[in-house]
Order: structure tokens, then C-alpha cells, then sequence
């Protein structure tokens, strides 16, 4: 890759770790959009989950204290066997059609509280809606790379302390993009082929992340909420547009 492209991903992983930070999601999906511009899907989600793995660990890290591990040690349960169902029929979904699904069931969760309540019972109802909610995010992860809209409003519903959310929202992402590596890692993959792309994400978010997580320490609960809202939707609009005119 050319030092420009390299420089624009860098930029694009700092502003989207930032914005995690800030408003418990988002900059995942902003980084794996700028990596489809240079990368296959193929090696963009492989890579994606390396450095979106440095962003939520260190994420939770500097928020050790707010983690809620029950609903982290849940949600991880399954991911790992998921993962593995997901790389076996990954083939067959298409990505496009899988992508706005995501979207819109996010949009259709921040949007419809009863609906959410609705969801959650289905998964088993408070934290127990964590083990389904883990193993479906593992087995969509595989196929489209990004699943956080769908899931996070789940986790705002749970956890309406803003540290909280975001604390165990990154900490359970984390186990989810290990889980992904893993896969990935069994199947094949050739991480050393993108050592140099990996290493300048993995510093920006980090740089992202510390800056974004400042900032959200002097939010309010209700700003947070509005920012949180606000963002999953443009986030949801963006994949479906996107998807749409791809």
C-alpha cells in the first residue's frame, strides 16, 4: 500500500476509535468502509478485527472499573462455536442484503423501546439475553464484519450508566473480534502480509481511543444518551445507503 493510503486508514482509525470512545459505537464501521476502498472484504474484516481488537481492549482497559464481566462473561460464551458456523456458510449470505438487515434492526431497536424490551425477552430476558445475544453476533461477524449496531442497544438497555455501557460494550467486543481472529487465523489467513497496516491502526486507535474516552467522562448521562441515539442512527442510514447504491 502506498504511504498515502496507509495515511488515510491511520486517520480514519484514530477518528473512529475516538468516536467509540465518545459514543459507545461507530467507529467500526467508519474504519471497515475505508479499508473496503483499498482491501477485499476478504482481507479487510480479517484485518479490521486486529485493530478494532487493540480499540476495545484498550478501551475497557482504561475503563476496567465500569466492566459488568456477567453480562462480558455471557455474551462470550458462544462466540467462538458461532464463529465457526458463520465461517461455513459465510459464502452463502449475501453481504449486501445481510448488511442492511443489520442496519435497519438497529435503527428499528433505538428507535422502538417496546420493541427492544420485546428482543430481549425473546433472548432470554436481561442478562440471560446475553448468551443468545453473543452467539448471534458470532455467527454474523464472520459473513459481515460488523454487527455492534445491532447488538448495542441491548447494552444500553442493560447498562444505562454511559461508563458502564461503554465499558462492557468494548470489553465484550473484544471477546468477539479474539473470537473472530481465531477463526480467521484456523482458516488461513496470512496476518503477516499486512503487518505494516495493521501496526499504524493499531496506534491511531489507540491515540483515538484515549482521546475519546477524555472526553466522555465529562459527558452527562442524558448528552450521552442523545449522543448515543443520534449516532447509531446516522451509522444505520449510512450502511443502508451504502449497501443500496453499492
Amino acid at each position: 500500500m502506498s504511504g498515502l493510503e496507509l495515511l488515510l486508514i491511520g486517520l480514519a482509525a484514530l477518528i473512529g476509535s475516538a468516536v467509540t470512545a465518545i459514543a459507545g459505537l461507530g467507529g467500526g464501521i467508519l474504519l471497515l468502509s475505508v479499508l473496503l476502498q483499498f482491501l477485499t472484504p476478504l482481507e479487510a474484516i480479517p484485518v479490521h478485527a486486529v485493530i478494532q481488537l487493540a480499540s476495545n481492549s484498550f478501551r475497557a482497559f482504561i475503563l476496567r472499573k465500569d466492566v459488568d464481566w456477567a453480562i462480558v462473561g455471557r455474551f462470550s460464551l458462544l462466540l467462538l462455536p458461532s464463529g465457526v458456523a458463520g465461517l461455513a456458510v459465510a459464502g452463502a449470505f449475501p453481504v449486501t442484503l445481510g448488511s442492511i438487515f443489520i442496519a435497519a434492526f438497529a435503527l428499528l431497536m433505538v428507535w422502538w423501546p417496546r420493541g427492544l424490551e420485546k428482543i430481549s425477552l425473546i433472548l432470554g430476558g436481561g442478562k440471560q439475553s446475553f448468551f443468545s445475544l453473543g452467539a448471534l453476533a458470532g455467527f454474523l461477524n464472520i459473513p459481515f464484519g460488523v454487527t455492534g449496531p445491532a447488538v448495542a442497544p441491548v447494552f444500553r438497555r442493560e447498562l444505562p450508566v454511559r461508563t458502564a455501557m461503554v465499558a462492557t460494550f468494548a470489553m465484550a467486543q473484544t471477546a468477539g473480534h479474539l473470537a473472530k481472529i481465531s477463526v480467521f487465523v484456523g482458516d488461513g489467513f496470512a496476518y503477516s502480509d499486512r503487518l505494516d497496516l495493521i501496526c499504524i491502526g493499531v496506534v491511531s486507535v489507540m491515540v483515538g481511543t484515549w482521546i475519546g474516552t477524555k472526553i466522555l467522562r465529562h459527558l452527562s448521562e442524558e448528552l450521552f444518551s442523545h449522543v448515543f441515539r443520534i449516532g447509531l442512527t446516522v451509522i444505520a442510514l449510512r450502511v443502508i445507503i451504502s449497501a443500496v447504491f453499492a
